[in-house]
């Protein structure tokens, strides 16, 4: 078996990863990101779950992290196409070997099809009862998560979803460099248990977290507006990360980068 790659060796590989992707038919592409929208929302019913299984607690938390990392461990094994790890495709625009429209059409197109997956998942869920979990409790856990994301100041949102993009990337970048499944798997649990545990802002996440909310309510308190206003700021901070991430990592090890 192949050794894992060296952070200088997933740096060479990146930008060709990421070209590929951003090259890949709009119809496989589109697909593979309904996918990941709804591998995503499996993670957000994992950690509703977890959520409603406990009190508030830093333990609680961290299990309802680990929890999640099974929406990106499903996107990542079955390479399925997600919004907030593909704003890292900046690193191939930079060194010259994907053009800026085609990342921004790939970028528009994988963030849609997630939100379809997303939506897909949380309404069956939803149907099927999900909410009745635990006596009720994993909706009373949908409602609060819903109700705390979309009451965030501007400020709040931005930052905590360029965070989360940076701990979601750096999962990305490190399983990129795993040659076996489980070295994979190990890259991205970390990370992501940590973002979530946190209470930090990812917007493909926040596609299914957000439409369970909003569909379990009763009383109409969690609008469409407020979510679109989530998803929007949220949406802007996750890119800020995922370049963030991308292009320092890309400047610090790539032999010969851009620039």
């Amino acid at each position: 078996m192949s050794e894992d790659l060296t952070g200088a060796e997933i740096a060479e590989t990146a930008p060709d990863v990421f070209e590929a992707k951003a090259e890949a038919p709009p119809h496989r592409m589109a697909l593979l990101a309904v996918l990941a929208g709804m591998f995503i929302a499996f993670g957000s019913i994992a950690y509703l779950v977890a959520q409603a299984s406990g009190p508030p607690s830093g333990t609680t938390q961290l299990l309802s992290g680990l929890a999640f990392s099974v929406g990106l461990i499903l996107v990542t094994v079955t390479g399925a196409e997600l919004f907030t790890g593909n704003t890292m495709f900046v690193l191939a625009a930079e060194t010259g070997e994907l053009g800026a429209a085609r990342m921004l059409a790939a970028w528009v197109i994988v963030w849609l099809g997630n939100l379809v997956g997303s939506v897909i998942v949380a309404a069956l869920f939803v149907a099927a009862g999900g909410g009745a979990g635990i006596e009720g409790a994993v909706a009373d856990a949908a409602l609060s998560t819903a109700a705390t994301k979309t009451g965030k100041t501007t400020l709040a949102l931005v930052s905590s979803a360029v965070l989360a993009n940076m701990l979601v990337c750096l999962a990305v970048w490190m399983a990129i460099g795993g040659k076996s499944l489980p070295a994979k798997i190990l890259a991205i649990i970390g990370p992501v248990t940590v973002f979530v545990a946190a209470g930090l802002e990812h917007s493909i996440a926040n596609q299914s977290l957000l439409a369970i909310g909003w569909l379990i309510q009763s009383d109409g308190a969690i609008g469409l507006a407020a979510i679109g206003r989530n998803l929007g700021l949220t949406t802007l901070g996750n890119i800020v990360g995922g370049m963030a991430v991308a292009l320092a990592l890309g400047h610090a090890q790539l032999k010969s980068p851009a620039g």
